[in-house]
């Protein structure tokens, strides 16, 4: 995906050959095995090769072949992501955070706890209408992760969690007289 997005940054001034390039590096990365990428890699190579490219461009577009084999690792793992924003995008909010709260003021357990704090509201923070009914009426990531709520209401979720220390309430023993 970055080289996708560094050749079309190249680019800029031949939106014809940035959207061509773009399309055809995406059917690259949309390849479903390994095999059928290398296949894709080497026709591609092959086009461009007889294309007349920009030679910024052309040599980024044929480093490609060398980088080949770190790529096609991503195929020994089918299930995994491809992409690394489900980190990304809560590191992106906690970094933004930091940088409006002008860094951390006191001592370092100040500073873990105010951490903590946003991580913890962060996993319990509502999803929106839309992925709610894409996550089977799902509430938050605190749901989606442990498979159950304590309450509908998130807040009071997060106080019985909170307070519970992540444990399911136990029953009551019955009282002897």
């Amino acid at each position: 995906m970055h080289e996708v997005i560094k050749v079309r940054d190249g680019c800029r001034s031949k939106p014809d050959l940035r959207y061509g390039l773009a399309e055809e590096l995406w059917h690259l990365y949309h390849a479903e095995t390994k095999r059928q990428f290398a296949q894709r890699l080497r026709r591609f190579l092959e086009w461009v090769d007889i294309r007349p490219l920009p030679g910024a461009i052309k040599q980024r577009l044929l480093r490609l072949r060398a980088k080949s084999p770190y790529f096609q690792r991503a195929y020994d793992f089918p299930d995994a992501y491809r992409t690394s924003n489900q980190v990304d995008r809560p590191m992106n909010h906690l970094d933004r955070t930091l940088f409006a709260m002008q860094g951390f003021h006191g001592n370092w357990r100040s500073a873990e706890r105010s951490v903590r704090a946003m991580a913890l509201l962060f996993n319990f923070h509502p999803f929106c209408r839309k992925t709610r009914a894409q996550k089977n009426g799902c509430l938050c990531p605190f749901e989606q992760l442990n498979g159950f709520r304590y309450h509908d209401d998130w807040l009071r979720n997060l106080l019985i969690a909170s307070s519970l220390n992540g444990r399911r309430p136990l029953p009551k023993p019955p009282q002897t007289n």
